[in-house]
């Protein structure tokens, strides 16, 4: 379970700001609780609110993560830098490569690492259990994922992937891709971004139920 600060900083996180009636609106709060957790918030250096003027009437306050609210909701990183300087140690190098061919390797051959010391405790488990599962795999190594339920299986959506914070590149996402085909054993697709405010998350449906047959309509 989440605590509503908690809640509060992961809806900051996703949507880069809100306001109060916006953060209360998403929690199902009272505006007074809300300002309530910000104020303590504010107090531990976690959120900072910015005053925005409007054209008529009184300004109002969109509230922001600090640079400790990022580290805060986006905690792991030692558990990754360790787990890539191992990786490191056994990448080959080559002339070939190029700096970002090389970073991408690094992270690919991390994340299928990553994904055989994990598999074995994920497979067999139910379908949100291994959902919850992944996500606290990512969670602890730096990410902060989210995931929903879906007709296929079940959708991962990162909103702070490790590796787009270091390699500088377009399409598909290395890093989740080999993370979640490797420790589930199953198709992993990228998902469309969608209109809700996650055009630059990482997002993914993962195919662990088996489409529904078709009906032979032959003779």
């Amino acid at each position: 379970m989440h605590s509503t600060k908690t809640e509060i900083l992961a809806l900051l996180k996703r949507n880069d700001g809100a306001t109060v009636d916006e953060l209360a609106s998403a929690l199902g709060l009272a505006s007074m609780t809300v300002r309530q957790h910000l104020t303590t918030l504010e107090r531990d250096s976690l959120v900072r609110a910015e005053e925005v003027r409007r054209a008529t009437g009184r300004p109002h306050f969109l509230y922001r993560l600090t640079e400790d609210g990022h580290r805060r909701v986006s905690d792991g990183y030692d558990r990754l830098v360790a787990l890539l300087v191992e990786e490191a140690g056994r990448l080959e190098a080559a002339a070939e490569r190029t700096e970002v061919e090389r970073r991408v390797a690094l992270f690919r051959n991390a994340a299928a690492t990553l994904a055989a010391r994990h598999r074995a405790h994920v497979l067999g488990l139910e379908t949100a259990a291994q959902a919850e599962r992944v996500a606290s795999v990512l969670r602890s190594f730096g990410g902060f994922p989210e995931w929903h339920e879906h007709p296929r299986g079940f959708e991962v959506r990162d909103f702070s992937c490790v590796m787009r914070a270091h390699v500088e590149f377009e399409g598909p996402c290395p890093w989740h891709e080999t993370f979640l085909a490797a420790v589930i054993g199953a198709p992993v697709e990228a998902a469309p971004p969608p209109e809700d405010g996650c055009a630059v998350c990482c997002r993914y449906i993962v195919a662990v139920r088996a489409a529904a047959p078709v009906p032979n309509r032959g003779n």
